[in-house]
Formats: structure tokens, sequence, C-alpha cells
């Protein structure tokens, strides 16, 4: 129903000569009210008839007051028949021979989104821009602001996208529909640079989602290590309008900056700092863990071994339980495919009984699940050592080993415990060697030491010859240095055929020769301590060279890669004296490590691994949360976030400020062939200074 229009005289004049068959007394909109309620009436009873009723009205009163009305009513139908040509038809119809109607703004709604679809955008954006969207009904006006985003994202305009989903958000009612109205605001973000985060942040000033965009700035500010931008772009979100979920994002923020500026090495507790000791105590309460490994595939081995630790954890495969566990597992296989992690992540977020996820255990995996997971607000508890891969969200943590802190941990031990002041690092040079350099080079710098020698070798390398030599100044030589060298050498190998004292004498006099300029000759060993950060493989190949060339008395020093028992039994006497770092040590005397162990034994007949051990810590995190009430997915997020001083089988365990769990590694040493925890001994292994066990000598030409 239409209410009549009031006129001036000079309009009703006008309407008389456009409408010869009315009197210049009635009232236009009263002739086309009637006839439009008729064709609606009709429509009622007979839709093919009330269709043609409609089509009728038109042709005999295009200027009608109710022909914007009439053509939007047939467009409709010809949608609802699925003839969207025909509803363009009668749409364009209306904006061009009713401009002014009353309905043309639903009218120019309904055009703009069949021009989208047709894949018209420009001429789409054109209409769409001409909408009054103040004047519509509140469902249009939703409809509106969807479709103005939807256009922007079309046209691939980032800005005007944000500015309409906040609107959209800001009218939604729908909790499905505003989480994923709320995950691509989040996925706009997060593709763009500083600089757009900075114009978008101009252009919503404080309309919605500028709360959301300032999170997002700090949360990006805190992952990069800005902890003062990040505190400013916290302080603004905290003073625009946030939905509840951007207000909950703010507080765990704020959490996570507090306790950003304990995240360092120092500021990690150990086993003796530790408030209590490990609990085996499983939740009561019924509650299902999702589970995500490659079970098949070339990773396979390493799927099950992660596996079992989270078996152990939830007490569904523990021998040393009698009562039956409460909690459920939904495990499924990825097989090593990110792809298959993804949709393995996405099942589970759908299922609301899923109430975690733990995994998946590769970093590409875990990156491509990570958005599942984040947008249906699922805690995936993740297993990789990249860092980066907590930082893709509020609900993504990550439980892998840290290697920055194994490089900081024994940067620290060598340099504050054993008072080392000059390190050398001789690492391979792919990703992960010149990482760790990086890490291990800041930590000695930062407690007052002195990197004085860097070298390098390829990752596939197994000849070590050059590489150490350049490290100990053997690759640029003078000709008189090179012959002192051979003369030198002459008088080692002399020295072999003598008897002790004559051949010691003989060394000595070797050993005092120097170039013909009175300069030194290599080998020059100058560090205390030389930093290693590959495979035990490699390790043991390496430490035998090393004593070859004459570096002796220098502490070797290493990451998790080194934890292994070929260590010694392949470098034997070489690695003597050697100081690691590593996230889990199997045969610690630790009572919560040693019962895992002892557990882990009896359940699989196998010796616990790191990926075990960090996969039972991960899954026992996500059970102390059920077994203290939190059984729906924002309690364990709030729980996990919380978690601080948790001791588990690989360390005490805290949540760090981007959802990495945070362990200080263990420290661990090998003595006289053994390796020992230098954390339980508390005492640096022995280092000796054994003879050059070669009988060649070094040659400078080599």
């Amino acid at each position: 129903m239409k209410p009549g229009v009031r006129r001036g005289a000079a309009a009703a004049l006008g309407l008389v000569l456009a409408i010869g068959c009315q009197s210049p007394l009635t009232p236009r909109g009263a002739v086309g009210r009637a006839a439009y309620l008729d064709a609606l009436a009709v429509l009622a009873a007979d839709p093919v008839a009330g269709r043609e009723a409609l089509g009728s009205f038109l042709q005999a009163q295009p200027n009608s007051l109710y022909a914007d009305d009439a053509a939007l009513r047939l467009a409709e139908i010809a949608i609802a028949e699925g003839s969207p040509a025909e509803a363009l038809r009668h749409l364009r119809w209306a904006v061009q021979r009713q401009p002014a109607g009353d309905k043309i703004d639903a009218v120019r709604l309904e055009l703009a989104g069949l021009e989208l679809d047709a894949g018209e955008i420009s001429t789409a954006a054109h209409t769409a821009a001409a909408i009054r969207i103040s004047l519509l009904d509140a469902e249009r006006r939703r409809r509106a602001h969807r479709l103005r985003a939807a256009i922007a994202r079309a046209t691939g305009d980032a800005d005007e996208e944000l500015r309409w989903l906040g609107r959209v958000r800001a009218d939604q009612d729908d909790v499905e529909e505003a989480a994923r109205v709320e995950a691509r605001i989040d996925e706009l973000l997060a593709g763009l640079d500083a600089a757009g985060l900075e114009q978008a942040s101009l252009s919503l000033g404080r309309r919605q989602p500028a709360g959301r965009l300032w999170i997002h700035r700090s949360e990006r500010a805190l992952a990069e290590g800005d902890r003062s931008a990040a505190a400013l772009a916290l302080a603004q979100a905290g003073r625009l309008p946030l939905t509840p979920s951007e207000a909950g994002r703010l507080a765990h923020l704020k959490a996570r900056l507090a306790r950003a500026a304990t995240s360092g090495i120092t500021d990690l507790p150990g086993w003796t700092e530790a408030d209590g000791a490990g609990s085996w105590a499983l939740p009561a309460e019924a509650a299902t863990l999702g589970v995500v490994l490659p079970l098949s595939g070339s990773y396979a081995e390493f799927g099950r071994e992660t596996l079992q630790g989270v078996l152990l954890a939830t007490g569904l495969f523990d021998g040393s339980r009698t009562a039956p566990s409460a909690l459920r597992l939904e495990v499924r296989d990825s097989g090593g495919d990110p792809a298959r992690a993804a949709a393995a992540v996405a099942e589970l977020a759908a299922n609301p009984e899923v109430i975690a996820c733990i995994g998946p255990l590769l970093a590409a995996s875990a990156e491509a699940a990570a958005p599942w997971a984040e947008q249906h607000g699922l805690p995936l508890v993740t297993l990789t050592r990249r860092e980066s891969v907590a930082a893709q969200g509020l609900y993504i943590f990550r439980a892998g080993a840290t290697p920055r802190l194994e490089s900081e941990r024994v940067a620290a031990y060598a340099a504050e415990d054993l008072g080392l002041r000059r390190f050398a690092i001789l690492y391979p040079d792919d990703a992960t060697g010149r990482e760790q350099r990086a890490h291990f080079w800041d930590a000695v710098e930062a407690r007052g030491g002195q990197v004085v020698g860097v070298g390098r070798y390829a990752s596939d390398a197994t000849d070590f010859r050059l590489p150490i030599r350049r490290l100990i100044g053997f690759e640029f030589l003078t000709g008189g240095q090179r012959q002192a060298l051979a003369e030198r050498g002459r008088l080692q190998k002399r020295a072999k055929r003598l008897p002790p004292e004559q051949a010691a004498e003989l060394r000595e006099e070797a050993l005092e020769l120097t170039a013909p300029d009175g300069a030194p000759l290599p080998p020059f060993v100058d560090f205390e301590a030389l930093f290693i950060p590959d495979a035990h493989e490699n390790v043991a190949l390496l430490a035998p060279h090393l004593a070859f060339h004459e570096v002796l008395g220098v502490r070797l020093l290493g990451t998790a890669g080194w934890n292994h028992p070929d260590l010694v039994n392949i470098g034997g006497s070489h690695v003597n004296g050697a100081v690691f770092a590593a996230p889990f040590f199997a045969a610690s005397n630790q009572p919560f490590t040693a019962e895992f162990a002892r557990r882990f034994a009896s359940s699989f007949d196998a010796r616990p691994g790191v990926l075990a051990a960090q996969a039972f810590d991960a899954a026992h995190l996500v059970s102390m949360q059920v077994a203290r009430g939190s059984l729906g997915r924002e309690a364990v997020l709030n729980g996990l976030l919380q978690a601080e001083g948790v001791v588990g089988v690989s360390g005490v365990l805290s949540m760090g400020p981007d959802g990495s769990v945070l362990r200080r590694p263990n420290l661990l040493g090998v003595e006289r062939g053994e390796i020992i925890s230098v954390d339980e001994t508390g005492v640096a292994p022995y280092l000796h200074m054994p003879e050059v066990e070669s009988d060649e000598v070094v040659d400078p030409d080599a």
C-alpha cells in the first residue's frame, strides 16, 4: 500500500497532460494505485495471470507512481523463475523510466546484484553507488552492505571492502555468518603490508572494523618483536567500538604483551624453578580432541611416534592405568599433504564436539590448516618447529621445539656459566644453519662475547677440510708461510720416527717456526668455543677433522641435532667435552620425564623420542584444561593462553606471547663417551686435550 502524494497545482497540470485518460481533478496516484492493486490480487490467485496483469499495468500506465513497484515485482518473479535476463530488462526499464520512484533504491539493489552476477563489475559498481541505503528497509540495507563489499572484492579494493564488511558485521546477528565475515576481514588484514594497514586505518577512522584492524596491527608488531608498536596499536584498539570476539582478542593480546618482556631464555623456568611435579591426572568429564598427523606416506614413522605421545597423554594407551580415559580422540591421517591436513582440520572444526586439535606435525601442513581452525574458533596446537606458524591467529598454537632458544641456551651457558668470551661458528649453508648462526651470534654479543671466526660448508658436504682450514687461517698464505709450513710438516714427520724425548723436542721446535718475516703460522685457533648447528652425522665426521687440523682444547657447542647415540659412537673421543641443547632427554632423572619414559616403553615397547615427548606435552596441556572444567573451545583457549610454569616431560612449559609453547631446552653434554644431562650434574663435561691421531701432517697446499 502506498499513501497518496500531495502535489502543487503546476505538478497536477503536468500529470493531466501526461495521462490523457485521467480527469484533471483526479490524482494520478489514485488511478494507478487501484490498477496496481488489481494486478496484485490476480497475482495472488494465479501467478501466471498475475504476471501478465502486472505487464499490462506497466504498458497501460508506464508513468504511474506504482510503475517502479510493478517492475520490481516482475523482476523478483523472473529471478525466482531463473530468468535473470528478463529481470534485468524490467529493472533497467524502471531505472530509466522511474528514476525518482520510491522503490528505485530497491530496484537498483536488485539490478546491481544481477549485474555483478553477470560479470559486469564496473556497471554494477556504478549502479550500486546510486543506491540510497538509508532509505531501504533493514533487510535490504543488510543486502546492500553485502553487495557493496562483494563489488569491492571483485574490483580488488581492499580498503573499500573492509569499510563495507564493517557495516555487514555491525548489523549481523547470525553467529555463523558473523564468524564468516570476521574471517574475511582477518584475511584482508593479513594480506595488507604496513603501508596498506596504515592507509586502511586512516580510511576507517572509528568505523568498524577499525578496532579489529588495530588489534591485527598489534598482533603483527608483537610477532615481529616490536613491543612498543604493539602496545601503541593495542591502546588505539581499546578506544574503539569492538565486537565481543574482538574484545576477547584484545584481552588475550594484553596478556601476551605483558608476558612478551619475559620470553628470553633467562626468563624461562628450569626444573629447579618448577612449582611442583608433573601430574598424571586425567579429566573425569568426557571431551573430544582432534588429532591430525601424517600416518601414511613418507612421514608415517614420525606421525606414528607423535600419535603414541598423544595416546599416552590422554590415557587411551597406557598400561599403567586401571580406569578408562574419559577423553575421546578423532584421528585423521594427513598423509604429509598440506591440502589433506587442511581438509582434516576443517572437518574437525565443523564438529562442535571437538574442543581442540593436536597437529599437524609438518610446517606446510600446519600453515595450510591454520586458517580453518581460526575461522571456526578451534584451538589448534601444532607440533612444528617453525615459529611463524603460531602468529597466524589467536587460536593457533605451536608446541614444537624453538630453534632460537636452543642457540640462546648454549650461548648463555658458555658465556655466563663457563665464562667464555671468544667464539667461532661453523655452519651448514642452508636455511636452518643460517638461522641458527644468526641466533647464536646475537646471543653471544648480548652477553658480552665476541664471534671471531665464521665458516660455512655445503649442507650435503662429506669432506670438511676446506671450511675448517679457512676458519683457522689456511686460506690466504704467502709464499714464505707455505715454505715454513712445509718445513714444520717435515719436522713433525721426522718426530714420529724418534724416541719420545727427542720427538718431543723436535715437535716443540716445529711449533716455534714462523714465516720469514716473523709472522706466526696457522692454525690460528683464537677462539675458546666452536658452535656447529648441524645433525649428529656431520658433527661426528667434523670432530676428527678438527683434531687433525690441531683445533684442540676448544669447547664444541651444538643444538638438538646432536642428541643421538651415534654422536659418540662415531665421533669418539673427539666430541668429549661438547655441550649442546635439546628439547628432550629420554634418560633424564627428572621424576615426570622418567615416569613418562617408563610408561612409554611399557605401552609401546620403544624408547620415546622428541616427537613423542612434545606431542605428550601438547595433549597434556589441553587435557589439563578439560580436567579443570574447561569443556568449550573458548574455555580451552583461555586456559592455554594462561599456561605458565606447567611441568611437562620435555621441560617446564609456558605459553609465549605469540602462542608458542616455550620451555628452557635441556642442556646436555658428552663426558667420556656418554651423553649426560648438564642440567642434572650441574657441572660442565670434562674437556681434555687430545693428541693429533693421524699419521699425516697438515699440507699447506691441500
